[in-house]
C-alpha cells in the first residue's frame, strides 16, 4: 500500500511540476488581446471623378400638346372621340346642345330687319328735307338733325349685321372639330356636362416629333444640344439617342426642379405616348472632383467629411464639399486630393487621432505595413 501511494504522489509531482512550467513559459506579453487593438478599417485611395453617369425618369410626350375647348358656352350632348384615337383636321370631336345657339341667331336675324327698316326710313325722311330745305321751308339746322339721324341708323344697322354674324359663327362654334392631326391623350369633360368657353374638354398631342420629358435638379445643368440615351421601360429596355432641345429657365416653386425636353431620334421617334423611360446624362467633373464611397462621408454637426488616414494609421478628419450622390458613390469638389487614403466604413465610430488598422496591411506596433493590396 504504502508503494502504491508514494508512486502517485511522484505522479501528481511530476504533472504539477509540468503545469507550472507551461504557466510560466506564458509570459503576459505574449498573451494578445484582440480587444485592445486598434480597430479595423477598409481604406478608399481617392481618385479622380472623371465622367459620371446619372437617370433619371421621364415620360414620353409630343413636342405640342393642346388643350382643346369650345368657345361658346353650353351643354355637350354628344362626344365622338376617345382617348388614344388618331384624328384628323376638321374631324368633330364634340357637340353642344344647339338649341340656345340657334335661338340666339333667330334674334339677331330680328334684330338686323328692325335696324335695317330704321336706316331705310332715316334715309327717306333726309331725301324730303333736302328738298325742303332748298325752299327754305325747313331751317338747316333741322336738315342736319335729319343728316346726323340716317348717319346713326346706317351704324346701327352695320352694328346689329356683326352681332348676327357673331351669332351665326357661334351656333357653328357648337361643334368642336380637331385644328390639326394628332391623338387624344386625355379628355376632361364628356356627354352631359354643361361647359363654359375656353374650358378645356379635350387635349390634343400633335403628330410631329416626340420628346422625353424629365425633371433635373439644381445641380445638373446639361447644355442645350447635349446627347443623352433614352431607355424604354419594358422587357426589351430598349436604347434610343436623343438631343437636348429645351431646358426650363426657372425652377418649379414645390419641387424646385427644372423641366428638360430630349427629342428622341431613330427608332425612338415612334416610341408611344405616354410611355416610361429613363434618361441617361453624361457629366464631365472638373479637375478637383474626387470620387469616394457614400460611407466615407461622415457629418459631426458642422458639415460633411472623411476620415484621411495619415502615414502613421492615425485619423484626421477632414471637410470636404458634396457635389453629387449617388447610389453608391459621391463627388467631392473640394477638401481632398487624388491619392488620399480615406476611410470607406464606419466613419461614425472613430475618433481625432485615433490609430486603425486596414483590411489587407500587416499590422505592427508601429503601424500598417503594405502587404496586402489596398482597397
Amino acid at each position: 500500500m504504502f508503494l502504491h501511494f508514494s508512486s502517485r504522489a511522484a505522479a501528481l509531482a511530476v504533472a504539477s511540476g509540468l503545469l507550472a512550467g507551461s504557466l510560466a513559459g506564458c509570459h503576459p506579453s505574449q498573451a494578445a488581446d484582440p480587444r485592445t487593438d486598434p480597430p479595423l478599417v477598409e481604406s478608399w485611395t481617392v481618385k479622380p471623378a472623371g465622367t459620371a453617369e446619372r437617370s433619371f425618369t421621364g415620360v414620353i410626350a409630343a413636342r405640342v400638346e393642346s388643350s382643346l375647348g369650345f368657345r361658346v358656352n353650353g351643354k355637350i350632348i354628344q362626344r365622338y372621340v376617345d382617348v388614344g384615337q388618331h384624328v384628323h383636321r376638321g374631324d368633330p370631336l364634340m357637340r353642344l346642345d344647339p338649341d340656345d345657339l340657334a335661338l340666339g341667331v333667330s334674334a339677331q336675324q330680328g334684330a338686323v330687319e328692325e335696324a335695317r327698316a330704321r336706316s331705310a326710313k332715316a334715309d327717306a325722311d333726309l331725301a324730303r328735307l333736302h328738298g325742303l330745305v332748298q325752299l327754305g321751308a325747313i331751317s338747316a339746322q333741322d336738315y342736319d338733325l335729319a343728316v346726323e339721324a340716317a348717319r346713326s341708323a346706317k351704324a346701327q344697322l352695320g352694328a346689329t349685321l356683326a352681332q348676327s354674324d357673331l351669332a351665326k359663327n357661334a351656333d357653328k362654334y357648337s361643334v368642336l372639330r380637331a385644328d390639326t392631326e394628332g391623338i387624344i391623350v386625355s379628355r376632361a369633360a364628356d356627354a352631359g356636362q354643361v361647359v363654359t368657353a375656353g374650358q378645356p374638354v379635350l387635349v390634343l398631342a400633335q403628330d410631329g416629333p416626340l420628346e422625353a420629358l424629365i425633371t433635373l435638379p439644381e445641380t445638373v445643368h446639361p447644355a442645350l444640344g447635349s446627347s443623352a440615351f433614352v431607355t424604354l421601360y419594358g422587357p426589351d429596355q430598349e436604347s434610343f439617342p436623343a438631343q437636348l432641345r429645351e431646358l426650363s429657365r426657372s425652377a418649379d416653386p414645390l419641387t424646385r426642379t427644372y423641366a428638360a425636353r430630349y427629342v428622341l431620334k431613330g427608332a425612338g421617334a415612334i416610341a408611344p405616348l405616354g410611355a416610361t423611360v429613363t434618361v441617361k446624362l453624361s457629366q464631365r467633373g472638373s479637375a478637383n472632383d474626387m470620387t469616394v464611397p457614400l460611407g466615407a462621408i461622415y457629418d459631426r454637426g458642422k458639415g460633411p467629411g472623411v476620415w484621411v488616414i495619415g502615414s502613421d494609421s492615425r485619423l484626421t478628419y477632414r471637410a470636404v464639399t458634396v457635389k453629387l450622390l449617388g447610389f453608391e458613390m459621391a463627388t467631392v469638389s473640394s477638401g481632398l486630393l487624388a491619392g488620399d487614403k480615406i476611410v470607406a466604413l464606419g466613419a461614425h465610430q472613430l475618433d481625432d487621432h485615433e490609430q486603425v488598422r486596414i483590411a489587407g496591411e500587416q499590422w505592427t506596433d508601429g503601424g500598417a505595413s503594405a502587404d496586402g493590396e489596398n482597397k
